[in-house]
């Protein structure tokens, strides 16, 4: 069934006015919206009404956004407003401007050095280590989820994030290094924005890439060439050793 969106201008109670719809995914459906009391901008992410008909859906809804009631950093958008009934599933968050890193790097043509990645990298880390010590795990860490202003960096869109039972050693691991696997992506993805050569299939990322060698040993233990890490204090001990090389 299609799904249509809200019409701009349309009015959701309490006080949320539609402006424009600017993300829709096969879960939900995500508008620019004014506080029409506060003028304030917010984002309002909606469920689809498709969804909103299975108690499945709905109970992940409602766990999304109980999840996000728990978090409060400055770089993850705040939960505002939320309202889960049969006519309507929503929540309003905090609005952050930017398009996301995936644009930056293939619309916008964005490159990274090598020690402006590990930066951002940085600043990263930070927010999932901010998650992890709460037993969350984001789970879709990737360029399209991340927003990033000079060197502030936001992570979006918890529509994949798991609150983890502290006993569960098992899923713990698991979710831990799922985590961690997509920083190593997200890393490689900047990396290679001042690659200029054709990539080829044949060779690796080691082959084609000019990096040194304590950035080559965090990207490989985060994507499991290496012994993997089971904690983010050590990933950021050898990060700092990767910027203090290219400092070099």
């Amino acid at each position: 069934m299609y799904d249509r969106p809200l019409e701009n201008g349309a009015l959701v109670p309490p006080g949320y006015k539609i402006e424009q719809c600017f993300g829709r995914g096969g879960y939900g459906i995500v508008y620019l919206c004014k506080d029409v009391h506060s003028l304030e901008s917010y984002a309002l992410k909606q469920l689809r009404p498709s969804k909103a008909r299975k108690a499945k859906e709905m109970a992940r809804f409602r766990e999304e956004v109980e999840l996000l009631s728990k978090i409060q950093h400055k770089q993850i958008p705040g939960l505002i407003y939320h309202s889960i009934t049969e006519e309507r599933a929503f929540y309003v968050m905090q609005r952050v401007e930017g398009i996301n890193l995936e644009e930056t790097l293939f619309i916008e043509n964005q490159t990274f050095t090598e020690r402006e990645a590990l930066m951002i990298f940085s600043e990263l880390l930070k927010i999932v280590e901010y998650l992890h010590d709460r037993l969350i795990f984001h789970s879709d860490i990737r360029p399209p989820n991340m927003i990033v202003r000079g060197q502030e960096v936001f992570l979006i869109d918890f529509g994949l994030a798991k609150t983890v039972p502290p006993g569960d050693q098992e899923e713990l691991r698991l979710r831990t290094q799922d985590d961690f696997f997509d920083l190593g992506e997200t890393l490689l993805f900047m990396l290679y924005s001042e690659f200029k050569g054709k990539t080829n299939k044949k060779k690796s990322w080691l082959e084609e890439l000019t990096l040194k060698e304590e950035t080559k040993r965090l990207i490989k233990r985060l994507l499991g060439i290496d012994p993997v890490y089971d904690q983010v204090e050590t990933i950021r001990k050898e990060l700092n050793a990767a910027l203090q090389a290219v400092k070099q």
